[in-house]
């Protein structure tokens, strides 16, 4: 479908356990959820790293999840495994796609907005195009500019949520009980030991590199290592990058180098 987020796949987790089974497995208060709501969410191995980013919608008594295309089957599988005794179904979405959208307002008949969180983002789940969707490369821009990755094979399970800022985006609960990895991630926060933080960067031309790999960034003249999460293409012909590095909050970006290239970049 024309405008489809077609980096993204849907599933459908339902039965009479599915919340507190999601509620269990997930790093969101997906108990929280009322119909019609939605969040982010962080799937995490025991050791507090990030296996997986979802977006968790509400649907009477079910829910849809969203998640990278590549990741969401295995992902699946693996819960598949923890499921036991629960009353828990994992199905496909039938012809739902995702979309993104300016606003939460639409026209499409059939269409379900979500508005996860803090994030400022507007997803549509519908079987049809609605006609306010944004171009799918203008919107992972938009996405990774806000801060969001979704991951792939090349960076799941590499990152704890924190250095990744999802507790920024509103996937993780620090109030809610146990989880794959809680216990590290709540150390993390209370110990203050979350050293490296998302650095977003926009370059004035297009990059190509490798999801995964390393890099070095300037900042107010110092080079320090980096990871490179995420990148996209923006509309007017530069790129965003997506990077865990050493947080320096104040300090700004002027150079990054990536693959062998070096490029000019600004702190977004």
């Amino acid at each position: 479908m024309k405008h489809e987020l077609d980096y993204l796949r849907l599933a459908r987790v339902s039965g009479p356990d599915a919340g507190p089974f999601l509620q269990a497995q997930l790093s969101a208060d997906i108990a929280a959820l009322e119909n019609g709501d939605s969040t982010l969410a962080a799937y995490c191995n025991p050791k507090g790293q990030v296996l997986c980013v979802l977006l968790i919608c509400r649907d009477d008594d079910a829910f849809l999840v969203a998640a990278q295309k590549e990741l969401l089957p295995g992902i699946l599988q693996r819960l598949g495994m923890y499921v036991l005794r629960s009353n828990v179904e994992f199905g496909t979405a039938g012809k739902l796609a995702v979309f993104g959208l300016p606003s939460a307002e639409t026209e499409s008949p059939g269409c379900r907005t979500y508005s996860p969180g803090p994030t400022g983002l507007h997803y549509a789940l519908s079987e049809s195009t609605p006609p306010s969707a944004v171009d799918p490369a203008a919107w992972r821009a938009r996405e990774l500019a806000l801060g969001l990755s979704w991951l792939g094979p090349e960076t799941a399970g590499r990152f704890i949520p924190q250095m990744l800022g999802l507790d920024r985006l509103g996937a993780v609960s620090f109030s809610k009980g146990c989880y794959p990895g809680q216990e590290i991630v709540a150390r993390a926060r209370y110990l203050g030991k979350v050293k490296r933080k998302p650095l977003l960067l926009n370059v004035d031309e297009e990059v190509v590199a490798e999801w995964g790999g390393k890099a070095r960034v300037r900042r107010d003249g110092e080079w320090s290592g980096a990871s490179l999460v995420d990148l996209a293409g923006d509309p007017a012909g530069g790129s965003t990058l997506f990077l865990v590095a050493p947080e320096a909050p104040d300090a700004a970006s002027d150079r990054v180098e990536l693959d062998g290239r070096s490029y000019r970049c600004a702190t977004m």
